[in-house]
């Protein structure tokens, strides 16, 4: 367990230049130019790096490197891709705006369908109809191969044929079977043959959709929102999918804080009393969107108190805080007032999210559902070089809990495991009351989990991920 240490004393003095030569011609004018850039990400590094002791010396240094090579050259080893640089002159990929993974189709060795794992809001994806669980079978009318697999990423526009796993039932009479029928093909994924139950899984064909052509998409922070009764019960519950701590649009700063704000209002209204926070997407990004979040779920005797502390290096111990709940943050919108949380997890939950379990458990039970989580569990800040155009994200500090714990260097374990692409039946769009993660967290509020009967696939062969104007880890702004 990692427990919040106090400081060591401050160290006195700055470092000494360390001049690039140590003999023959000054030649620092000539080579200043091509270095600059570099021992700007240096001295900076120097100074406000969580682990600076760990820097090599300066002699040790090639200078001469691009910025991302220069910084893995000087990273600690506690450093676990948390640190980065990046071009302030990033353009965002243009992108259909869903992610998939491949499966190998069971009679080939060449040939894959693809399911549909994530679909992004506002994108080309969305417009065409495609849906979280569906199966591409097709792209243009051609199987998807390794050559073929460069249509679903990015381009012009697209026709998908697309198709739903399903479980059908048959007889078990000699001479029956459920093949090829021109409507249905076996499952991309395998089959589920059962001598006993009489079941094969295969994709049943929706039909063709017409995707547009990629563009750069935005990530909206709210990806979705359910209302469910459980029926016979007094549990009114609220479903969010979350998928990234994010406070708004360069146009409008607060556009996806006010959507939260405006969610917890209608939780209010409805008489919510069971939350079920859906992060399994969620990367991470700001440390105040944490705060809200956090002051929007905790019991309302809870607000005031400390939800985190903030511990910089020796140098920077000026800035070592608390961060409160705080009821100032809910202006338009409300405190929940829960005692309980059901999270949904899994190997993207990251940084921000991480934090916010870590913060809440000491206020309130967190029941985890689904995977374990990454272990990002540091905190970086952004710093500008205007003149070359360059951003540096380094780890400025840790994020402790009310009781003085940062403990998932290796990630929160889940409460309850569930693998999803087990149950590809239940592979479902988010917010869908049936989908196998959302459904198991409505099992546990009722108090009688029963998993459905896993089906049989095969191994995925590859996954791709959109890309997102979204950043990773724990953001400080």
């Amino acid at each position: 367990m990692k427990i919040r240490k106090p400081l060591l004393f401050p160290l006195l003095g700055l470092l000494a230049l360390i001049s690039l030569f140590s003999c023959g011609e000054d030649r620092w004018k000539e080579y200043y130019p091509l270095t600059e850039r570099d021992l700007w990400m240096d001295s900076l590094m120097r100074e406000v790096y969580l682990w600076y002791e760990n820097i090599p010396a300066a002699k040790s240094l090639n200078y001469f490197q691009t910025p991302e090579a220069f910084l893995k050259s000087i990273l600690s080893k506690n450093d676990k891709g948390f640190s980065t640089v990046d071009t302030l002159m990033e353009i965002p990929l243009p992108s259909y705006g869903f992610d998939y993974t491949l499966y190998k189709i069971a009679t080939s060795d060449t040939t894959y369908q693809a399911l549909v794992s994530y679909v992004a809001k506002n994108s080309p994806a969305e417009d065409a109809g495609l849906e979280r669980g569906n199966w591409i079978m097709l792209v243009d009318g051609d199987s998807i191969t390794r050559k073929t697999e460069e249509k679903l990423k990015r381009g012009d526009a697209r026709t998908l044929h697309v198709g739903k796993y399903v479980i059908v039932e048959h007889s078990g009479n000699e001479g029956e079977s459920t093949g090829n029928t021109g409507s249905e093909s076996d499952a991309g994924a395998g089959t589920n043959d059962n001598e006993e139950d009489n079941e094969t899984a295969v994709i049943r064909e929706i039909g063709n959709f017409a995707l547009p052509a990629a563009r750069p998409v935005a990530v909206s922070a709210v990806h979705s929102t359910r209302f469910v009764q459980l029926e016979g019960t007094d549990d009114r519950i609220a479903y969010l999918a979350y998928n990234s701590f994010t406070a708004g649009t360069a146009e409008n700063p607060e556009l996806y804080n006010n959507e939260l704000r405006a969610f917890a209002q209608t939780c209010k209204q409805s008489g919510v009393n069971q939350l079920v926070l859906d992060l399994r997407y969620n990367p991470g990004g700001e440390l105040k969107c944490v705060q809200l979040l956090a002051s929007m779920l905790v019991p309302a005797e809870k607000l005031g108190s400390p939800l985190a502390f903030l511990q910089y290096n020796d140098k920077q111990s000026a800035r070592n805080r608390d961060l409160l709940l705080d009821s100032q943050l809910l202006p338009d919108g409300t405190n929940l007032n829960l005692s309980t949380v059901y999270i949904i997890t899994s190997q993207t939950t990251a940084g921000a999210a991480e934090m916010l379990i870590n913060c809440l458990r000491p206020y309130m039970k967190v029941v985890l559902i689904g995977g374990t989580t990454r272990g990002e569990y540091v905190a970086t800040e952004s710093f500008t070089n205007r003149k070359h155009a360059w951003v540096l994200r380094p780890v400025v500090c840790e994020v402790f809990n009310a009781q003085g714990e940062a403990d998932y260097l290796t990630g929160f374990r889940p409460d309850i495991s569930v693998n999803e692409t087990s149950y590809l039946p239940y592979y479902l769009p988010l917010g869908d009351p049936d989908e196998i993660l959302f459904n198991t967290a409505l099992g546990v509020i009722a108090g009688a989990i029963e998993l459905p009967k896993s089906t049989m696939h095969g191994m995925p062969v590859k996954s791709f991920v959109a890309p997102r104007s979204v950043r990773r880890g724990l953001i400080i702004k």
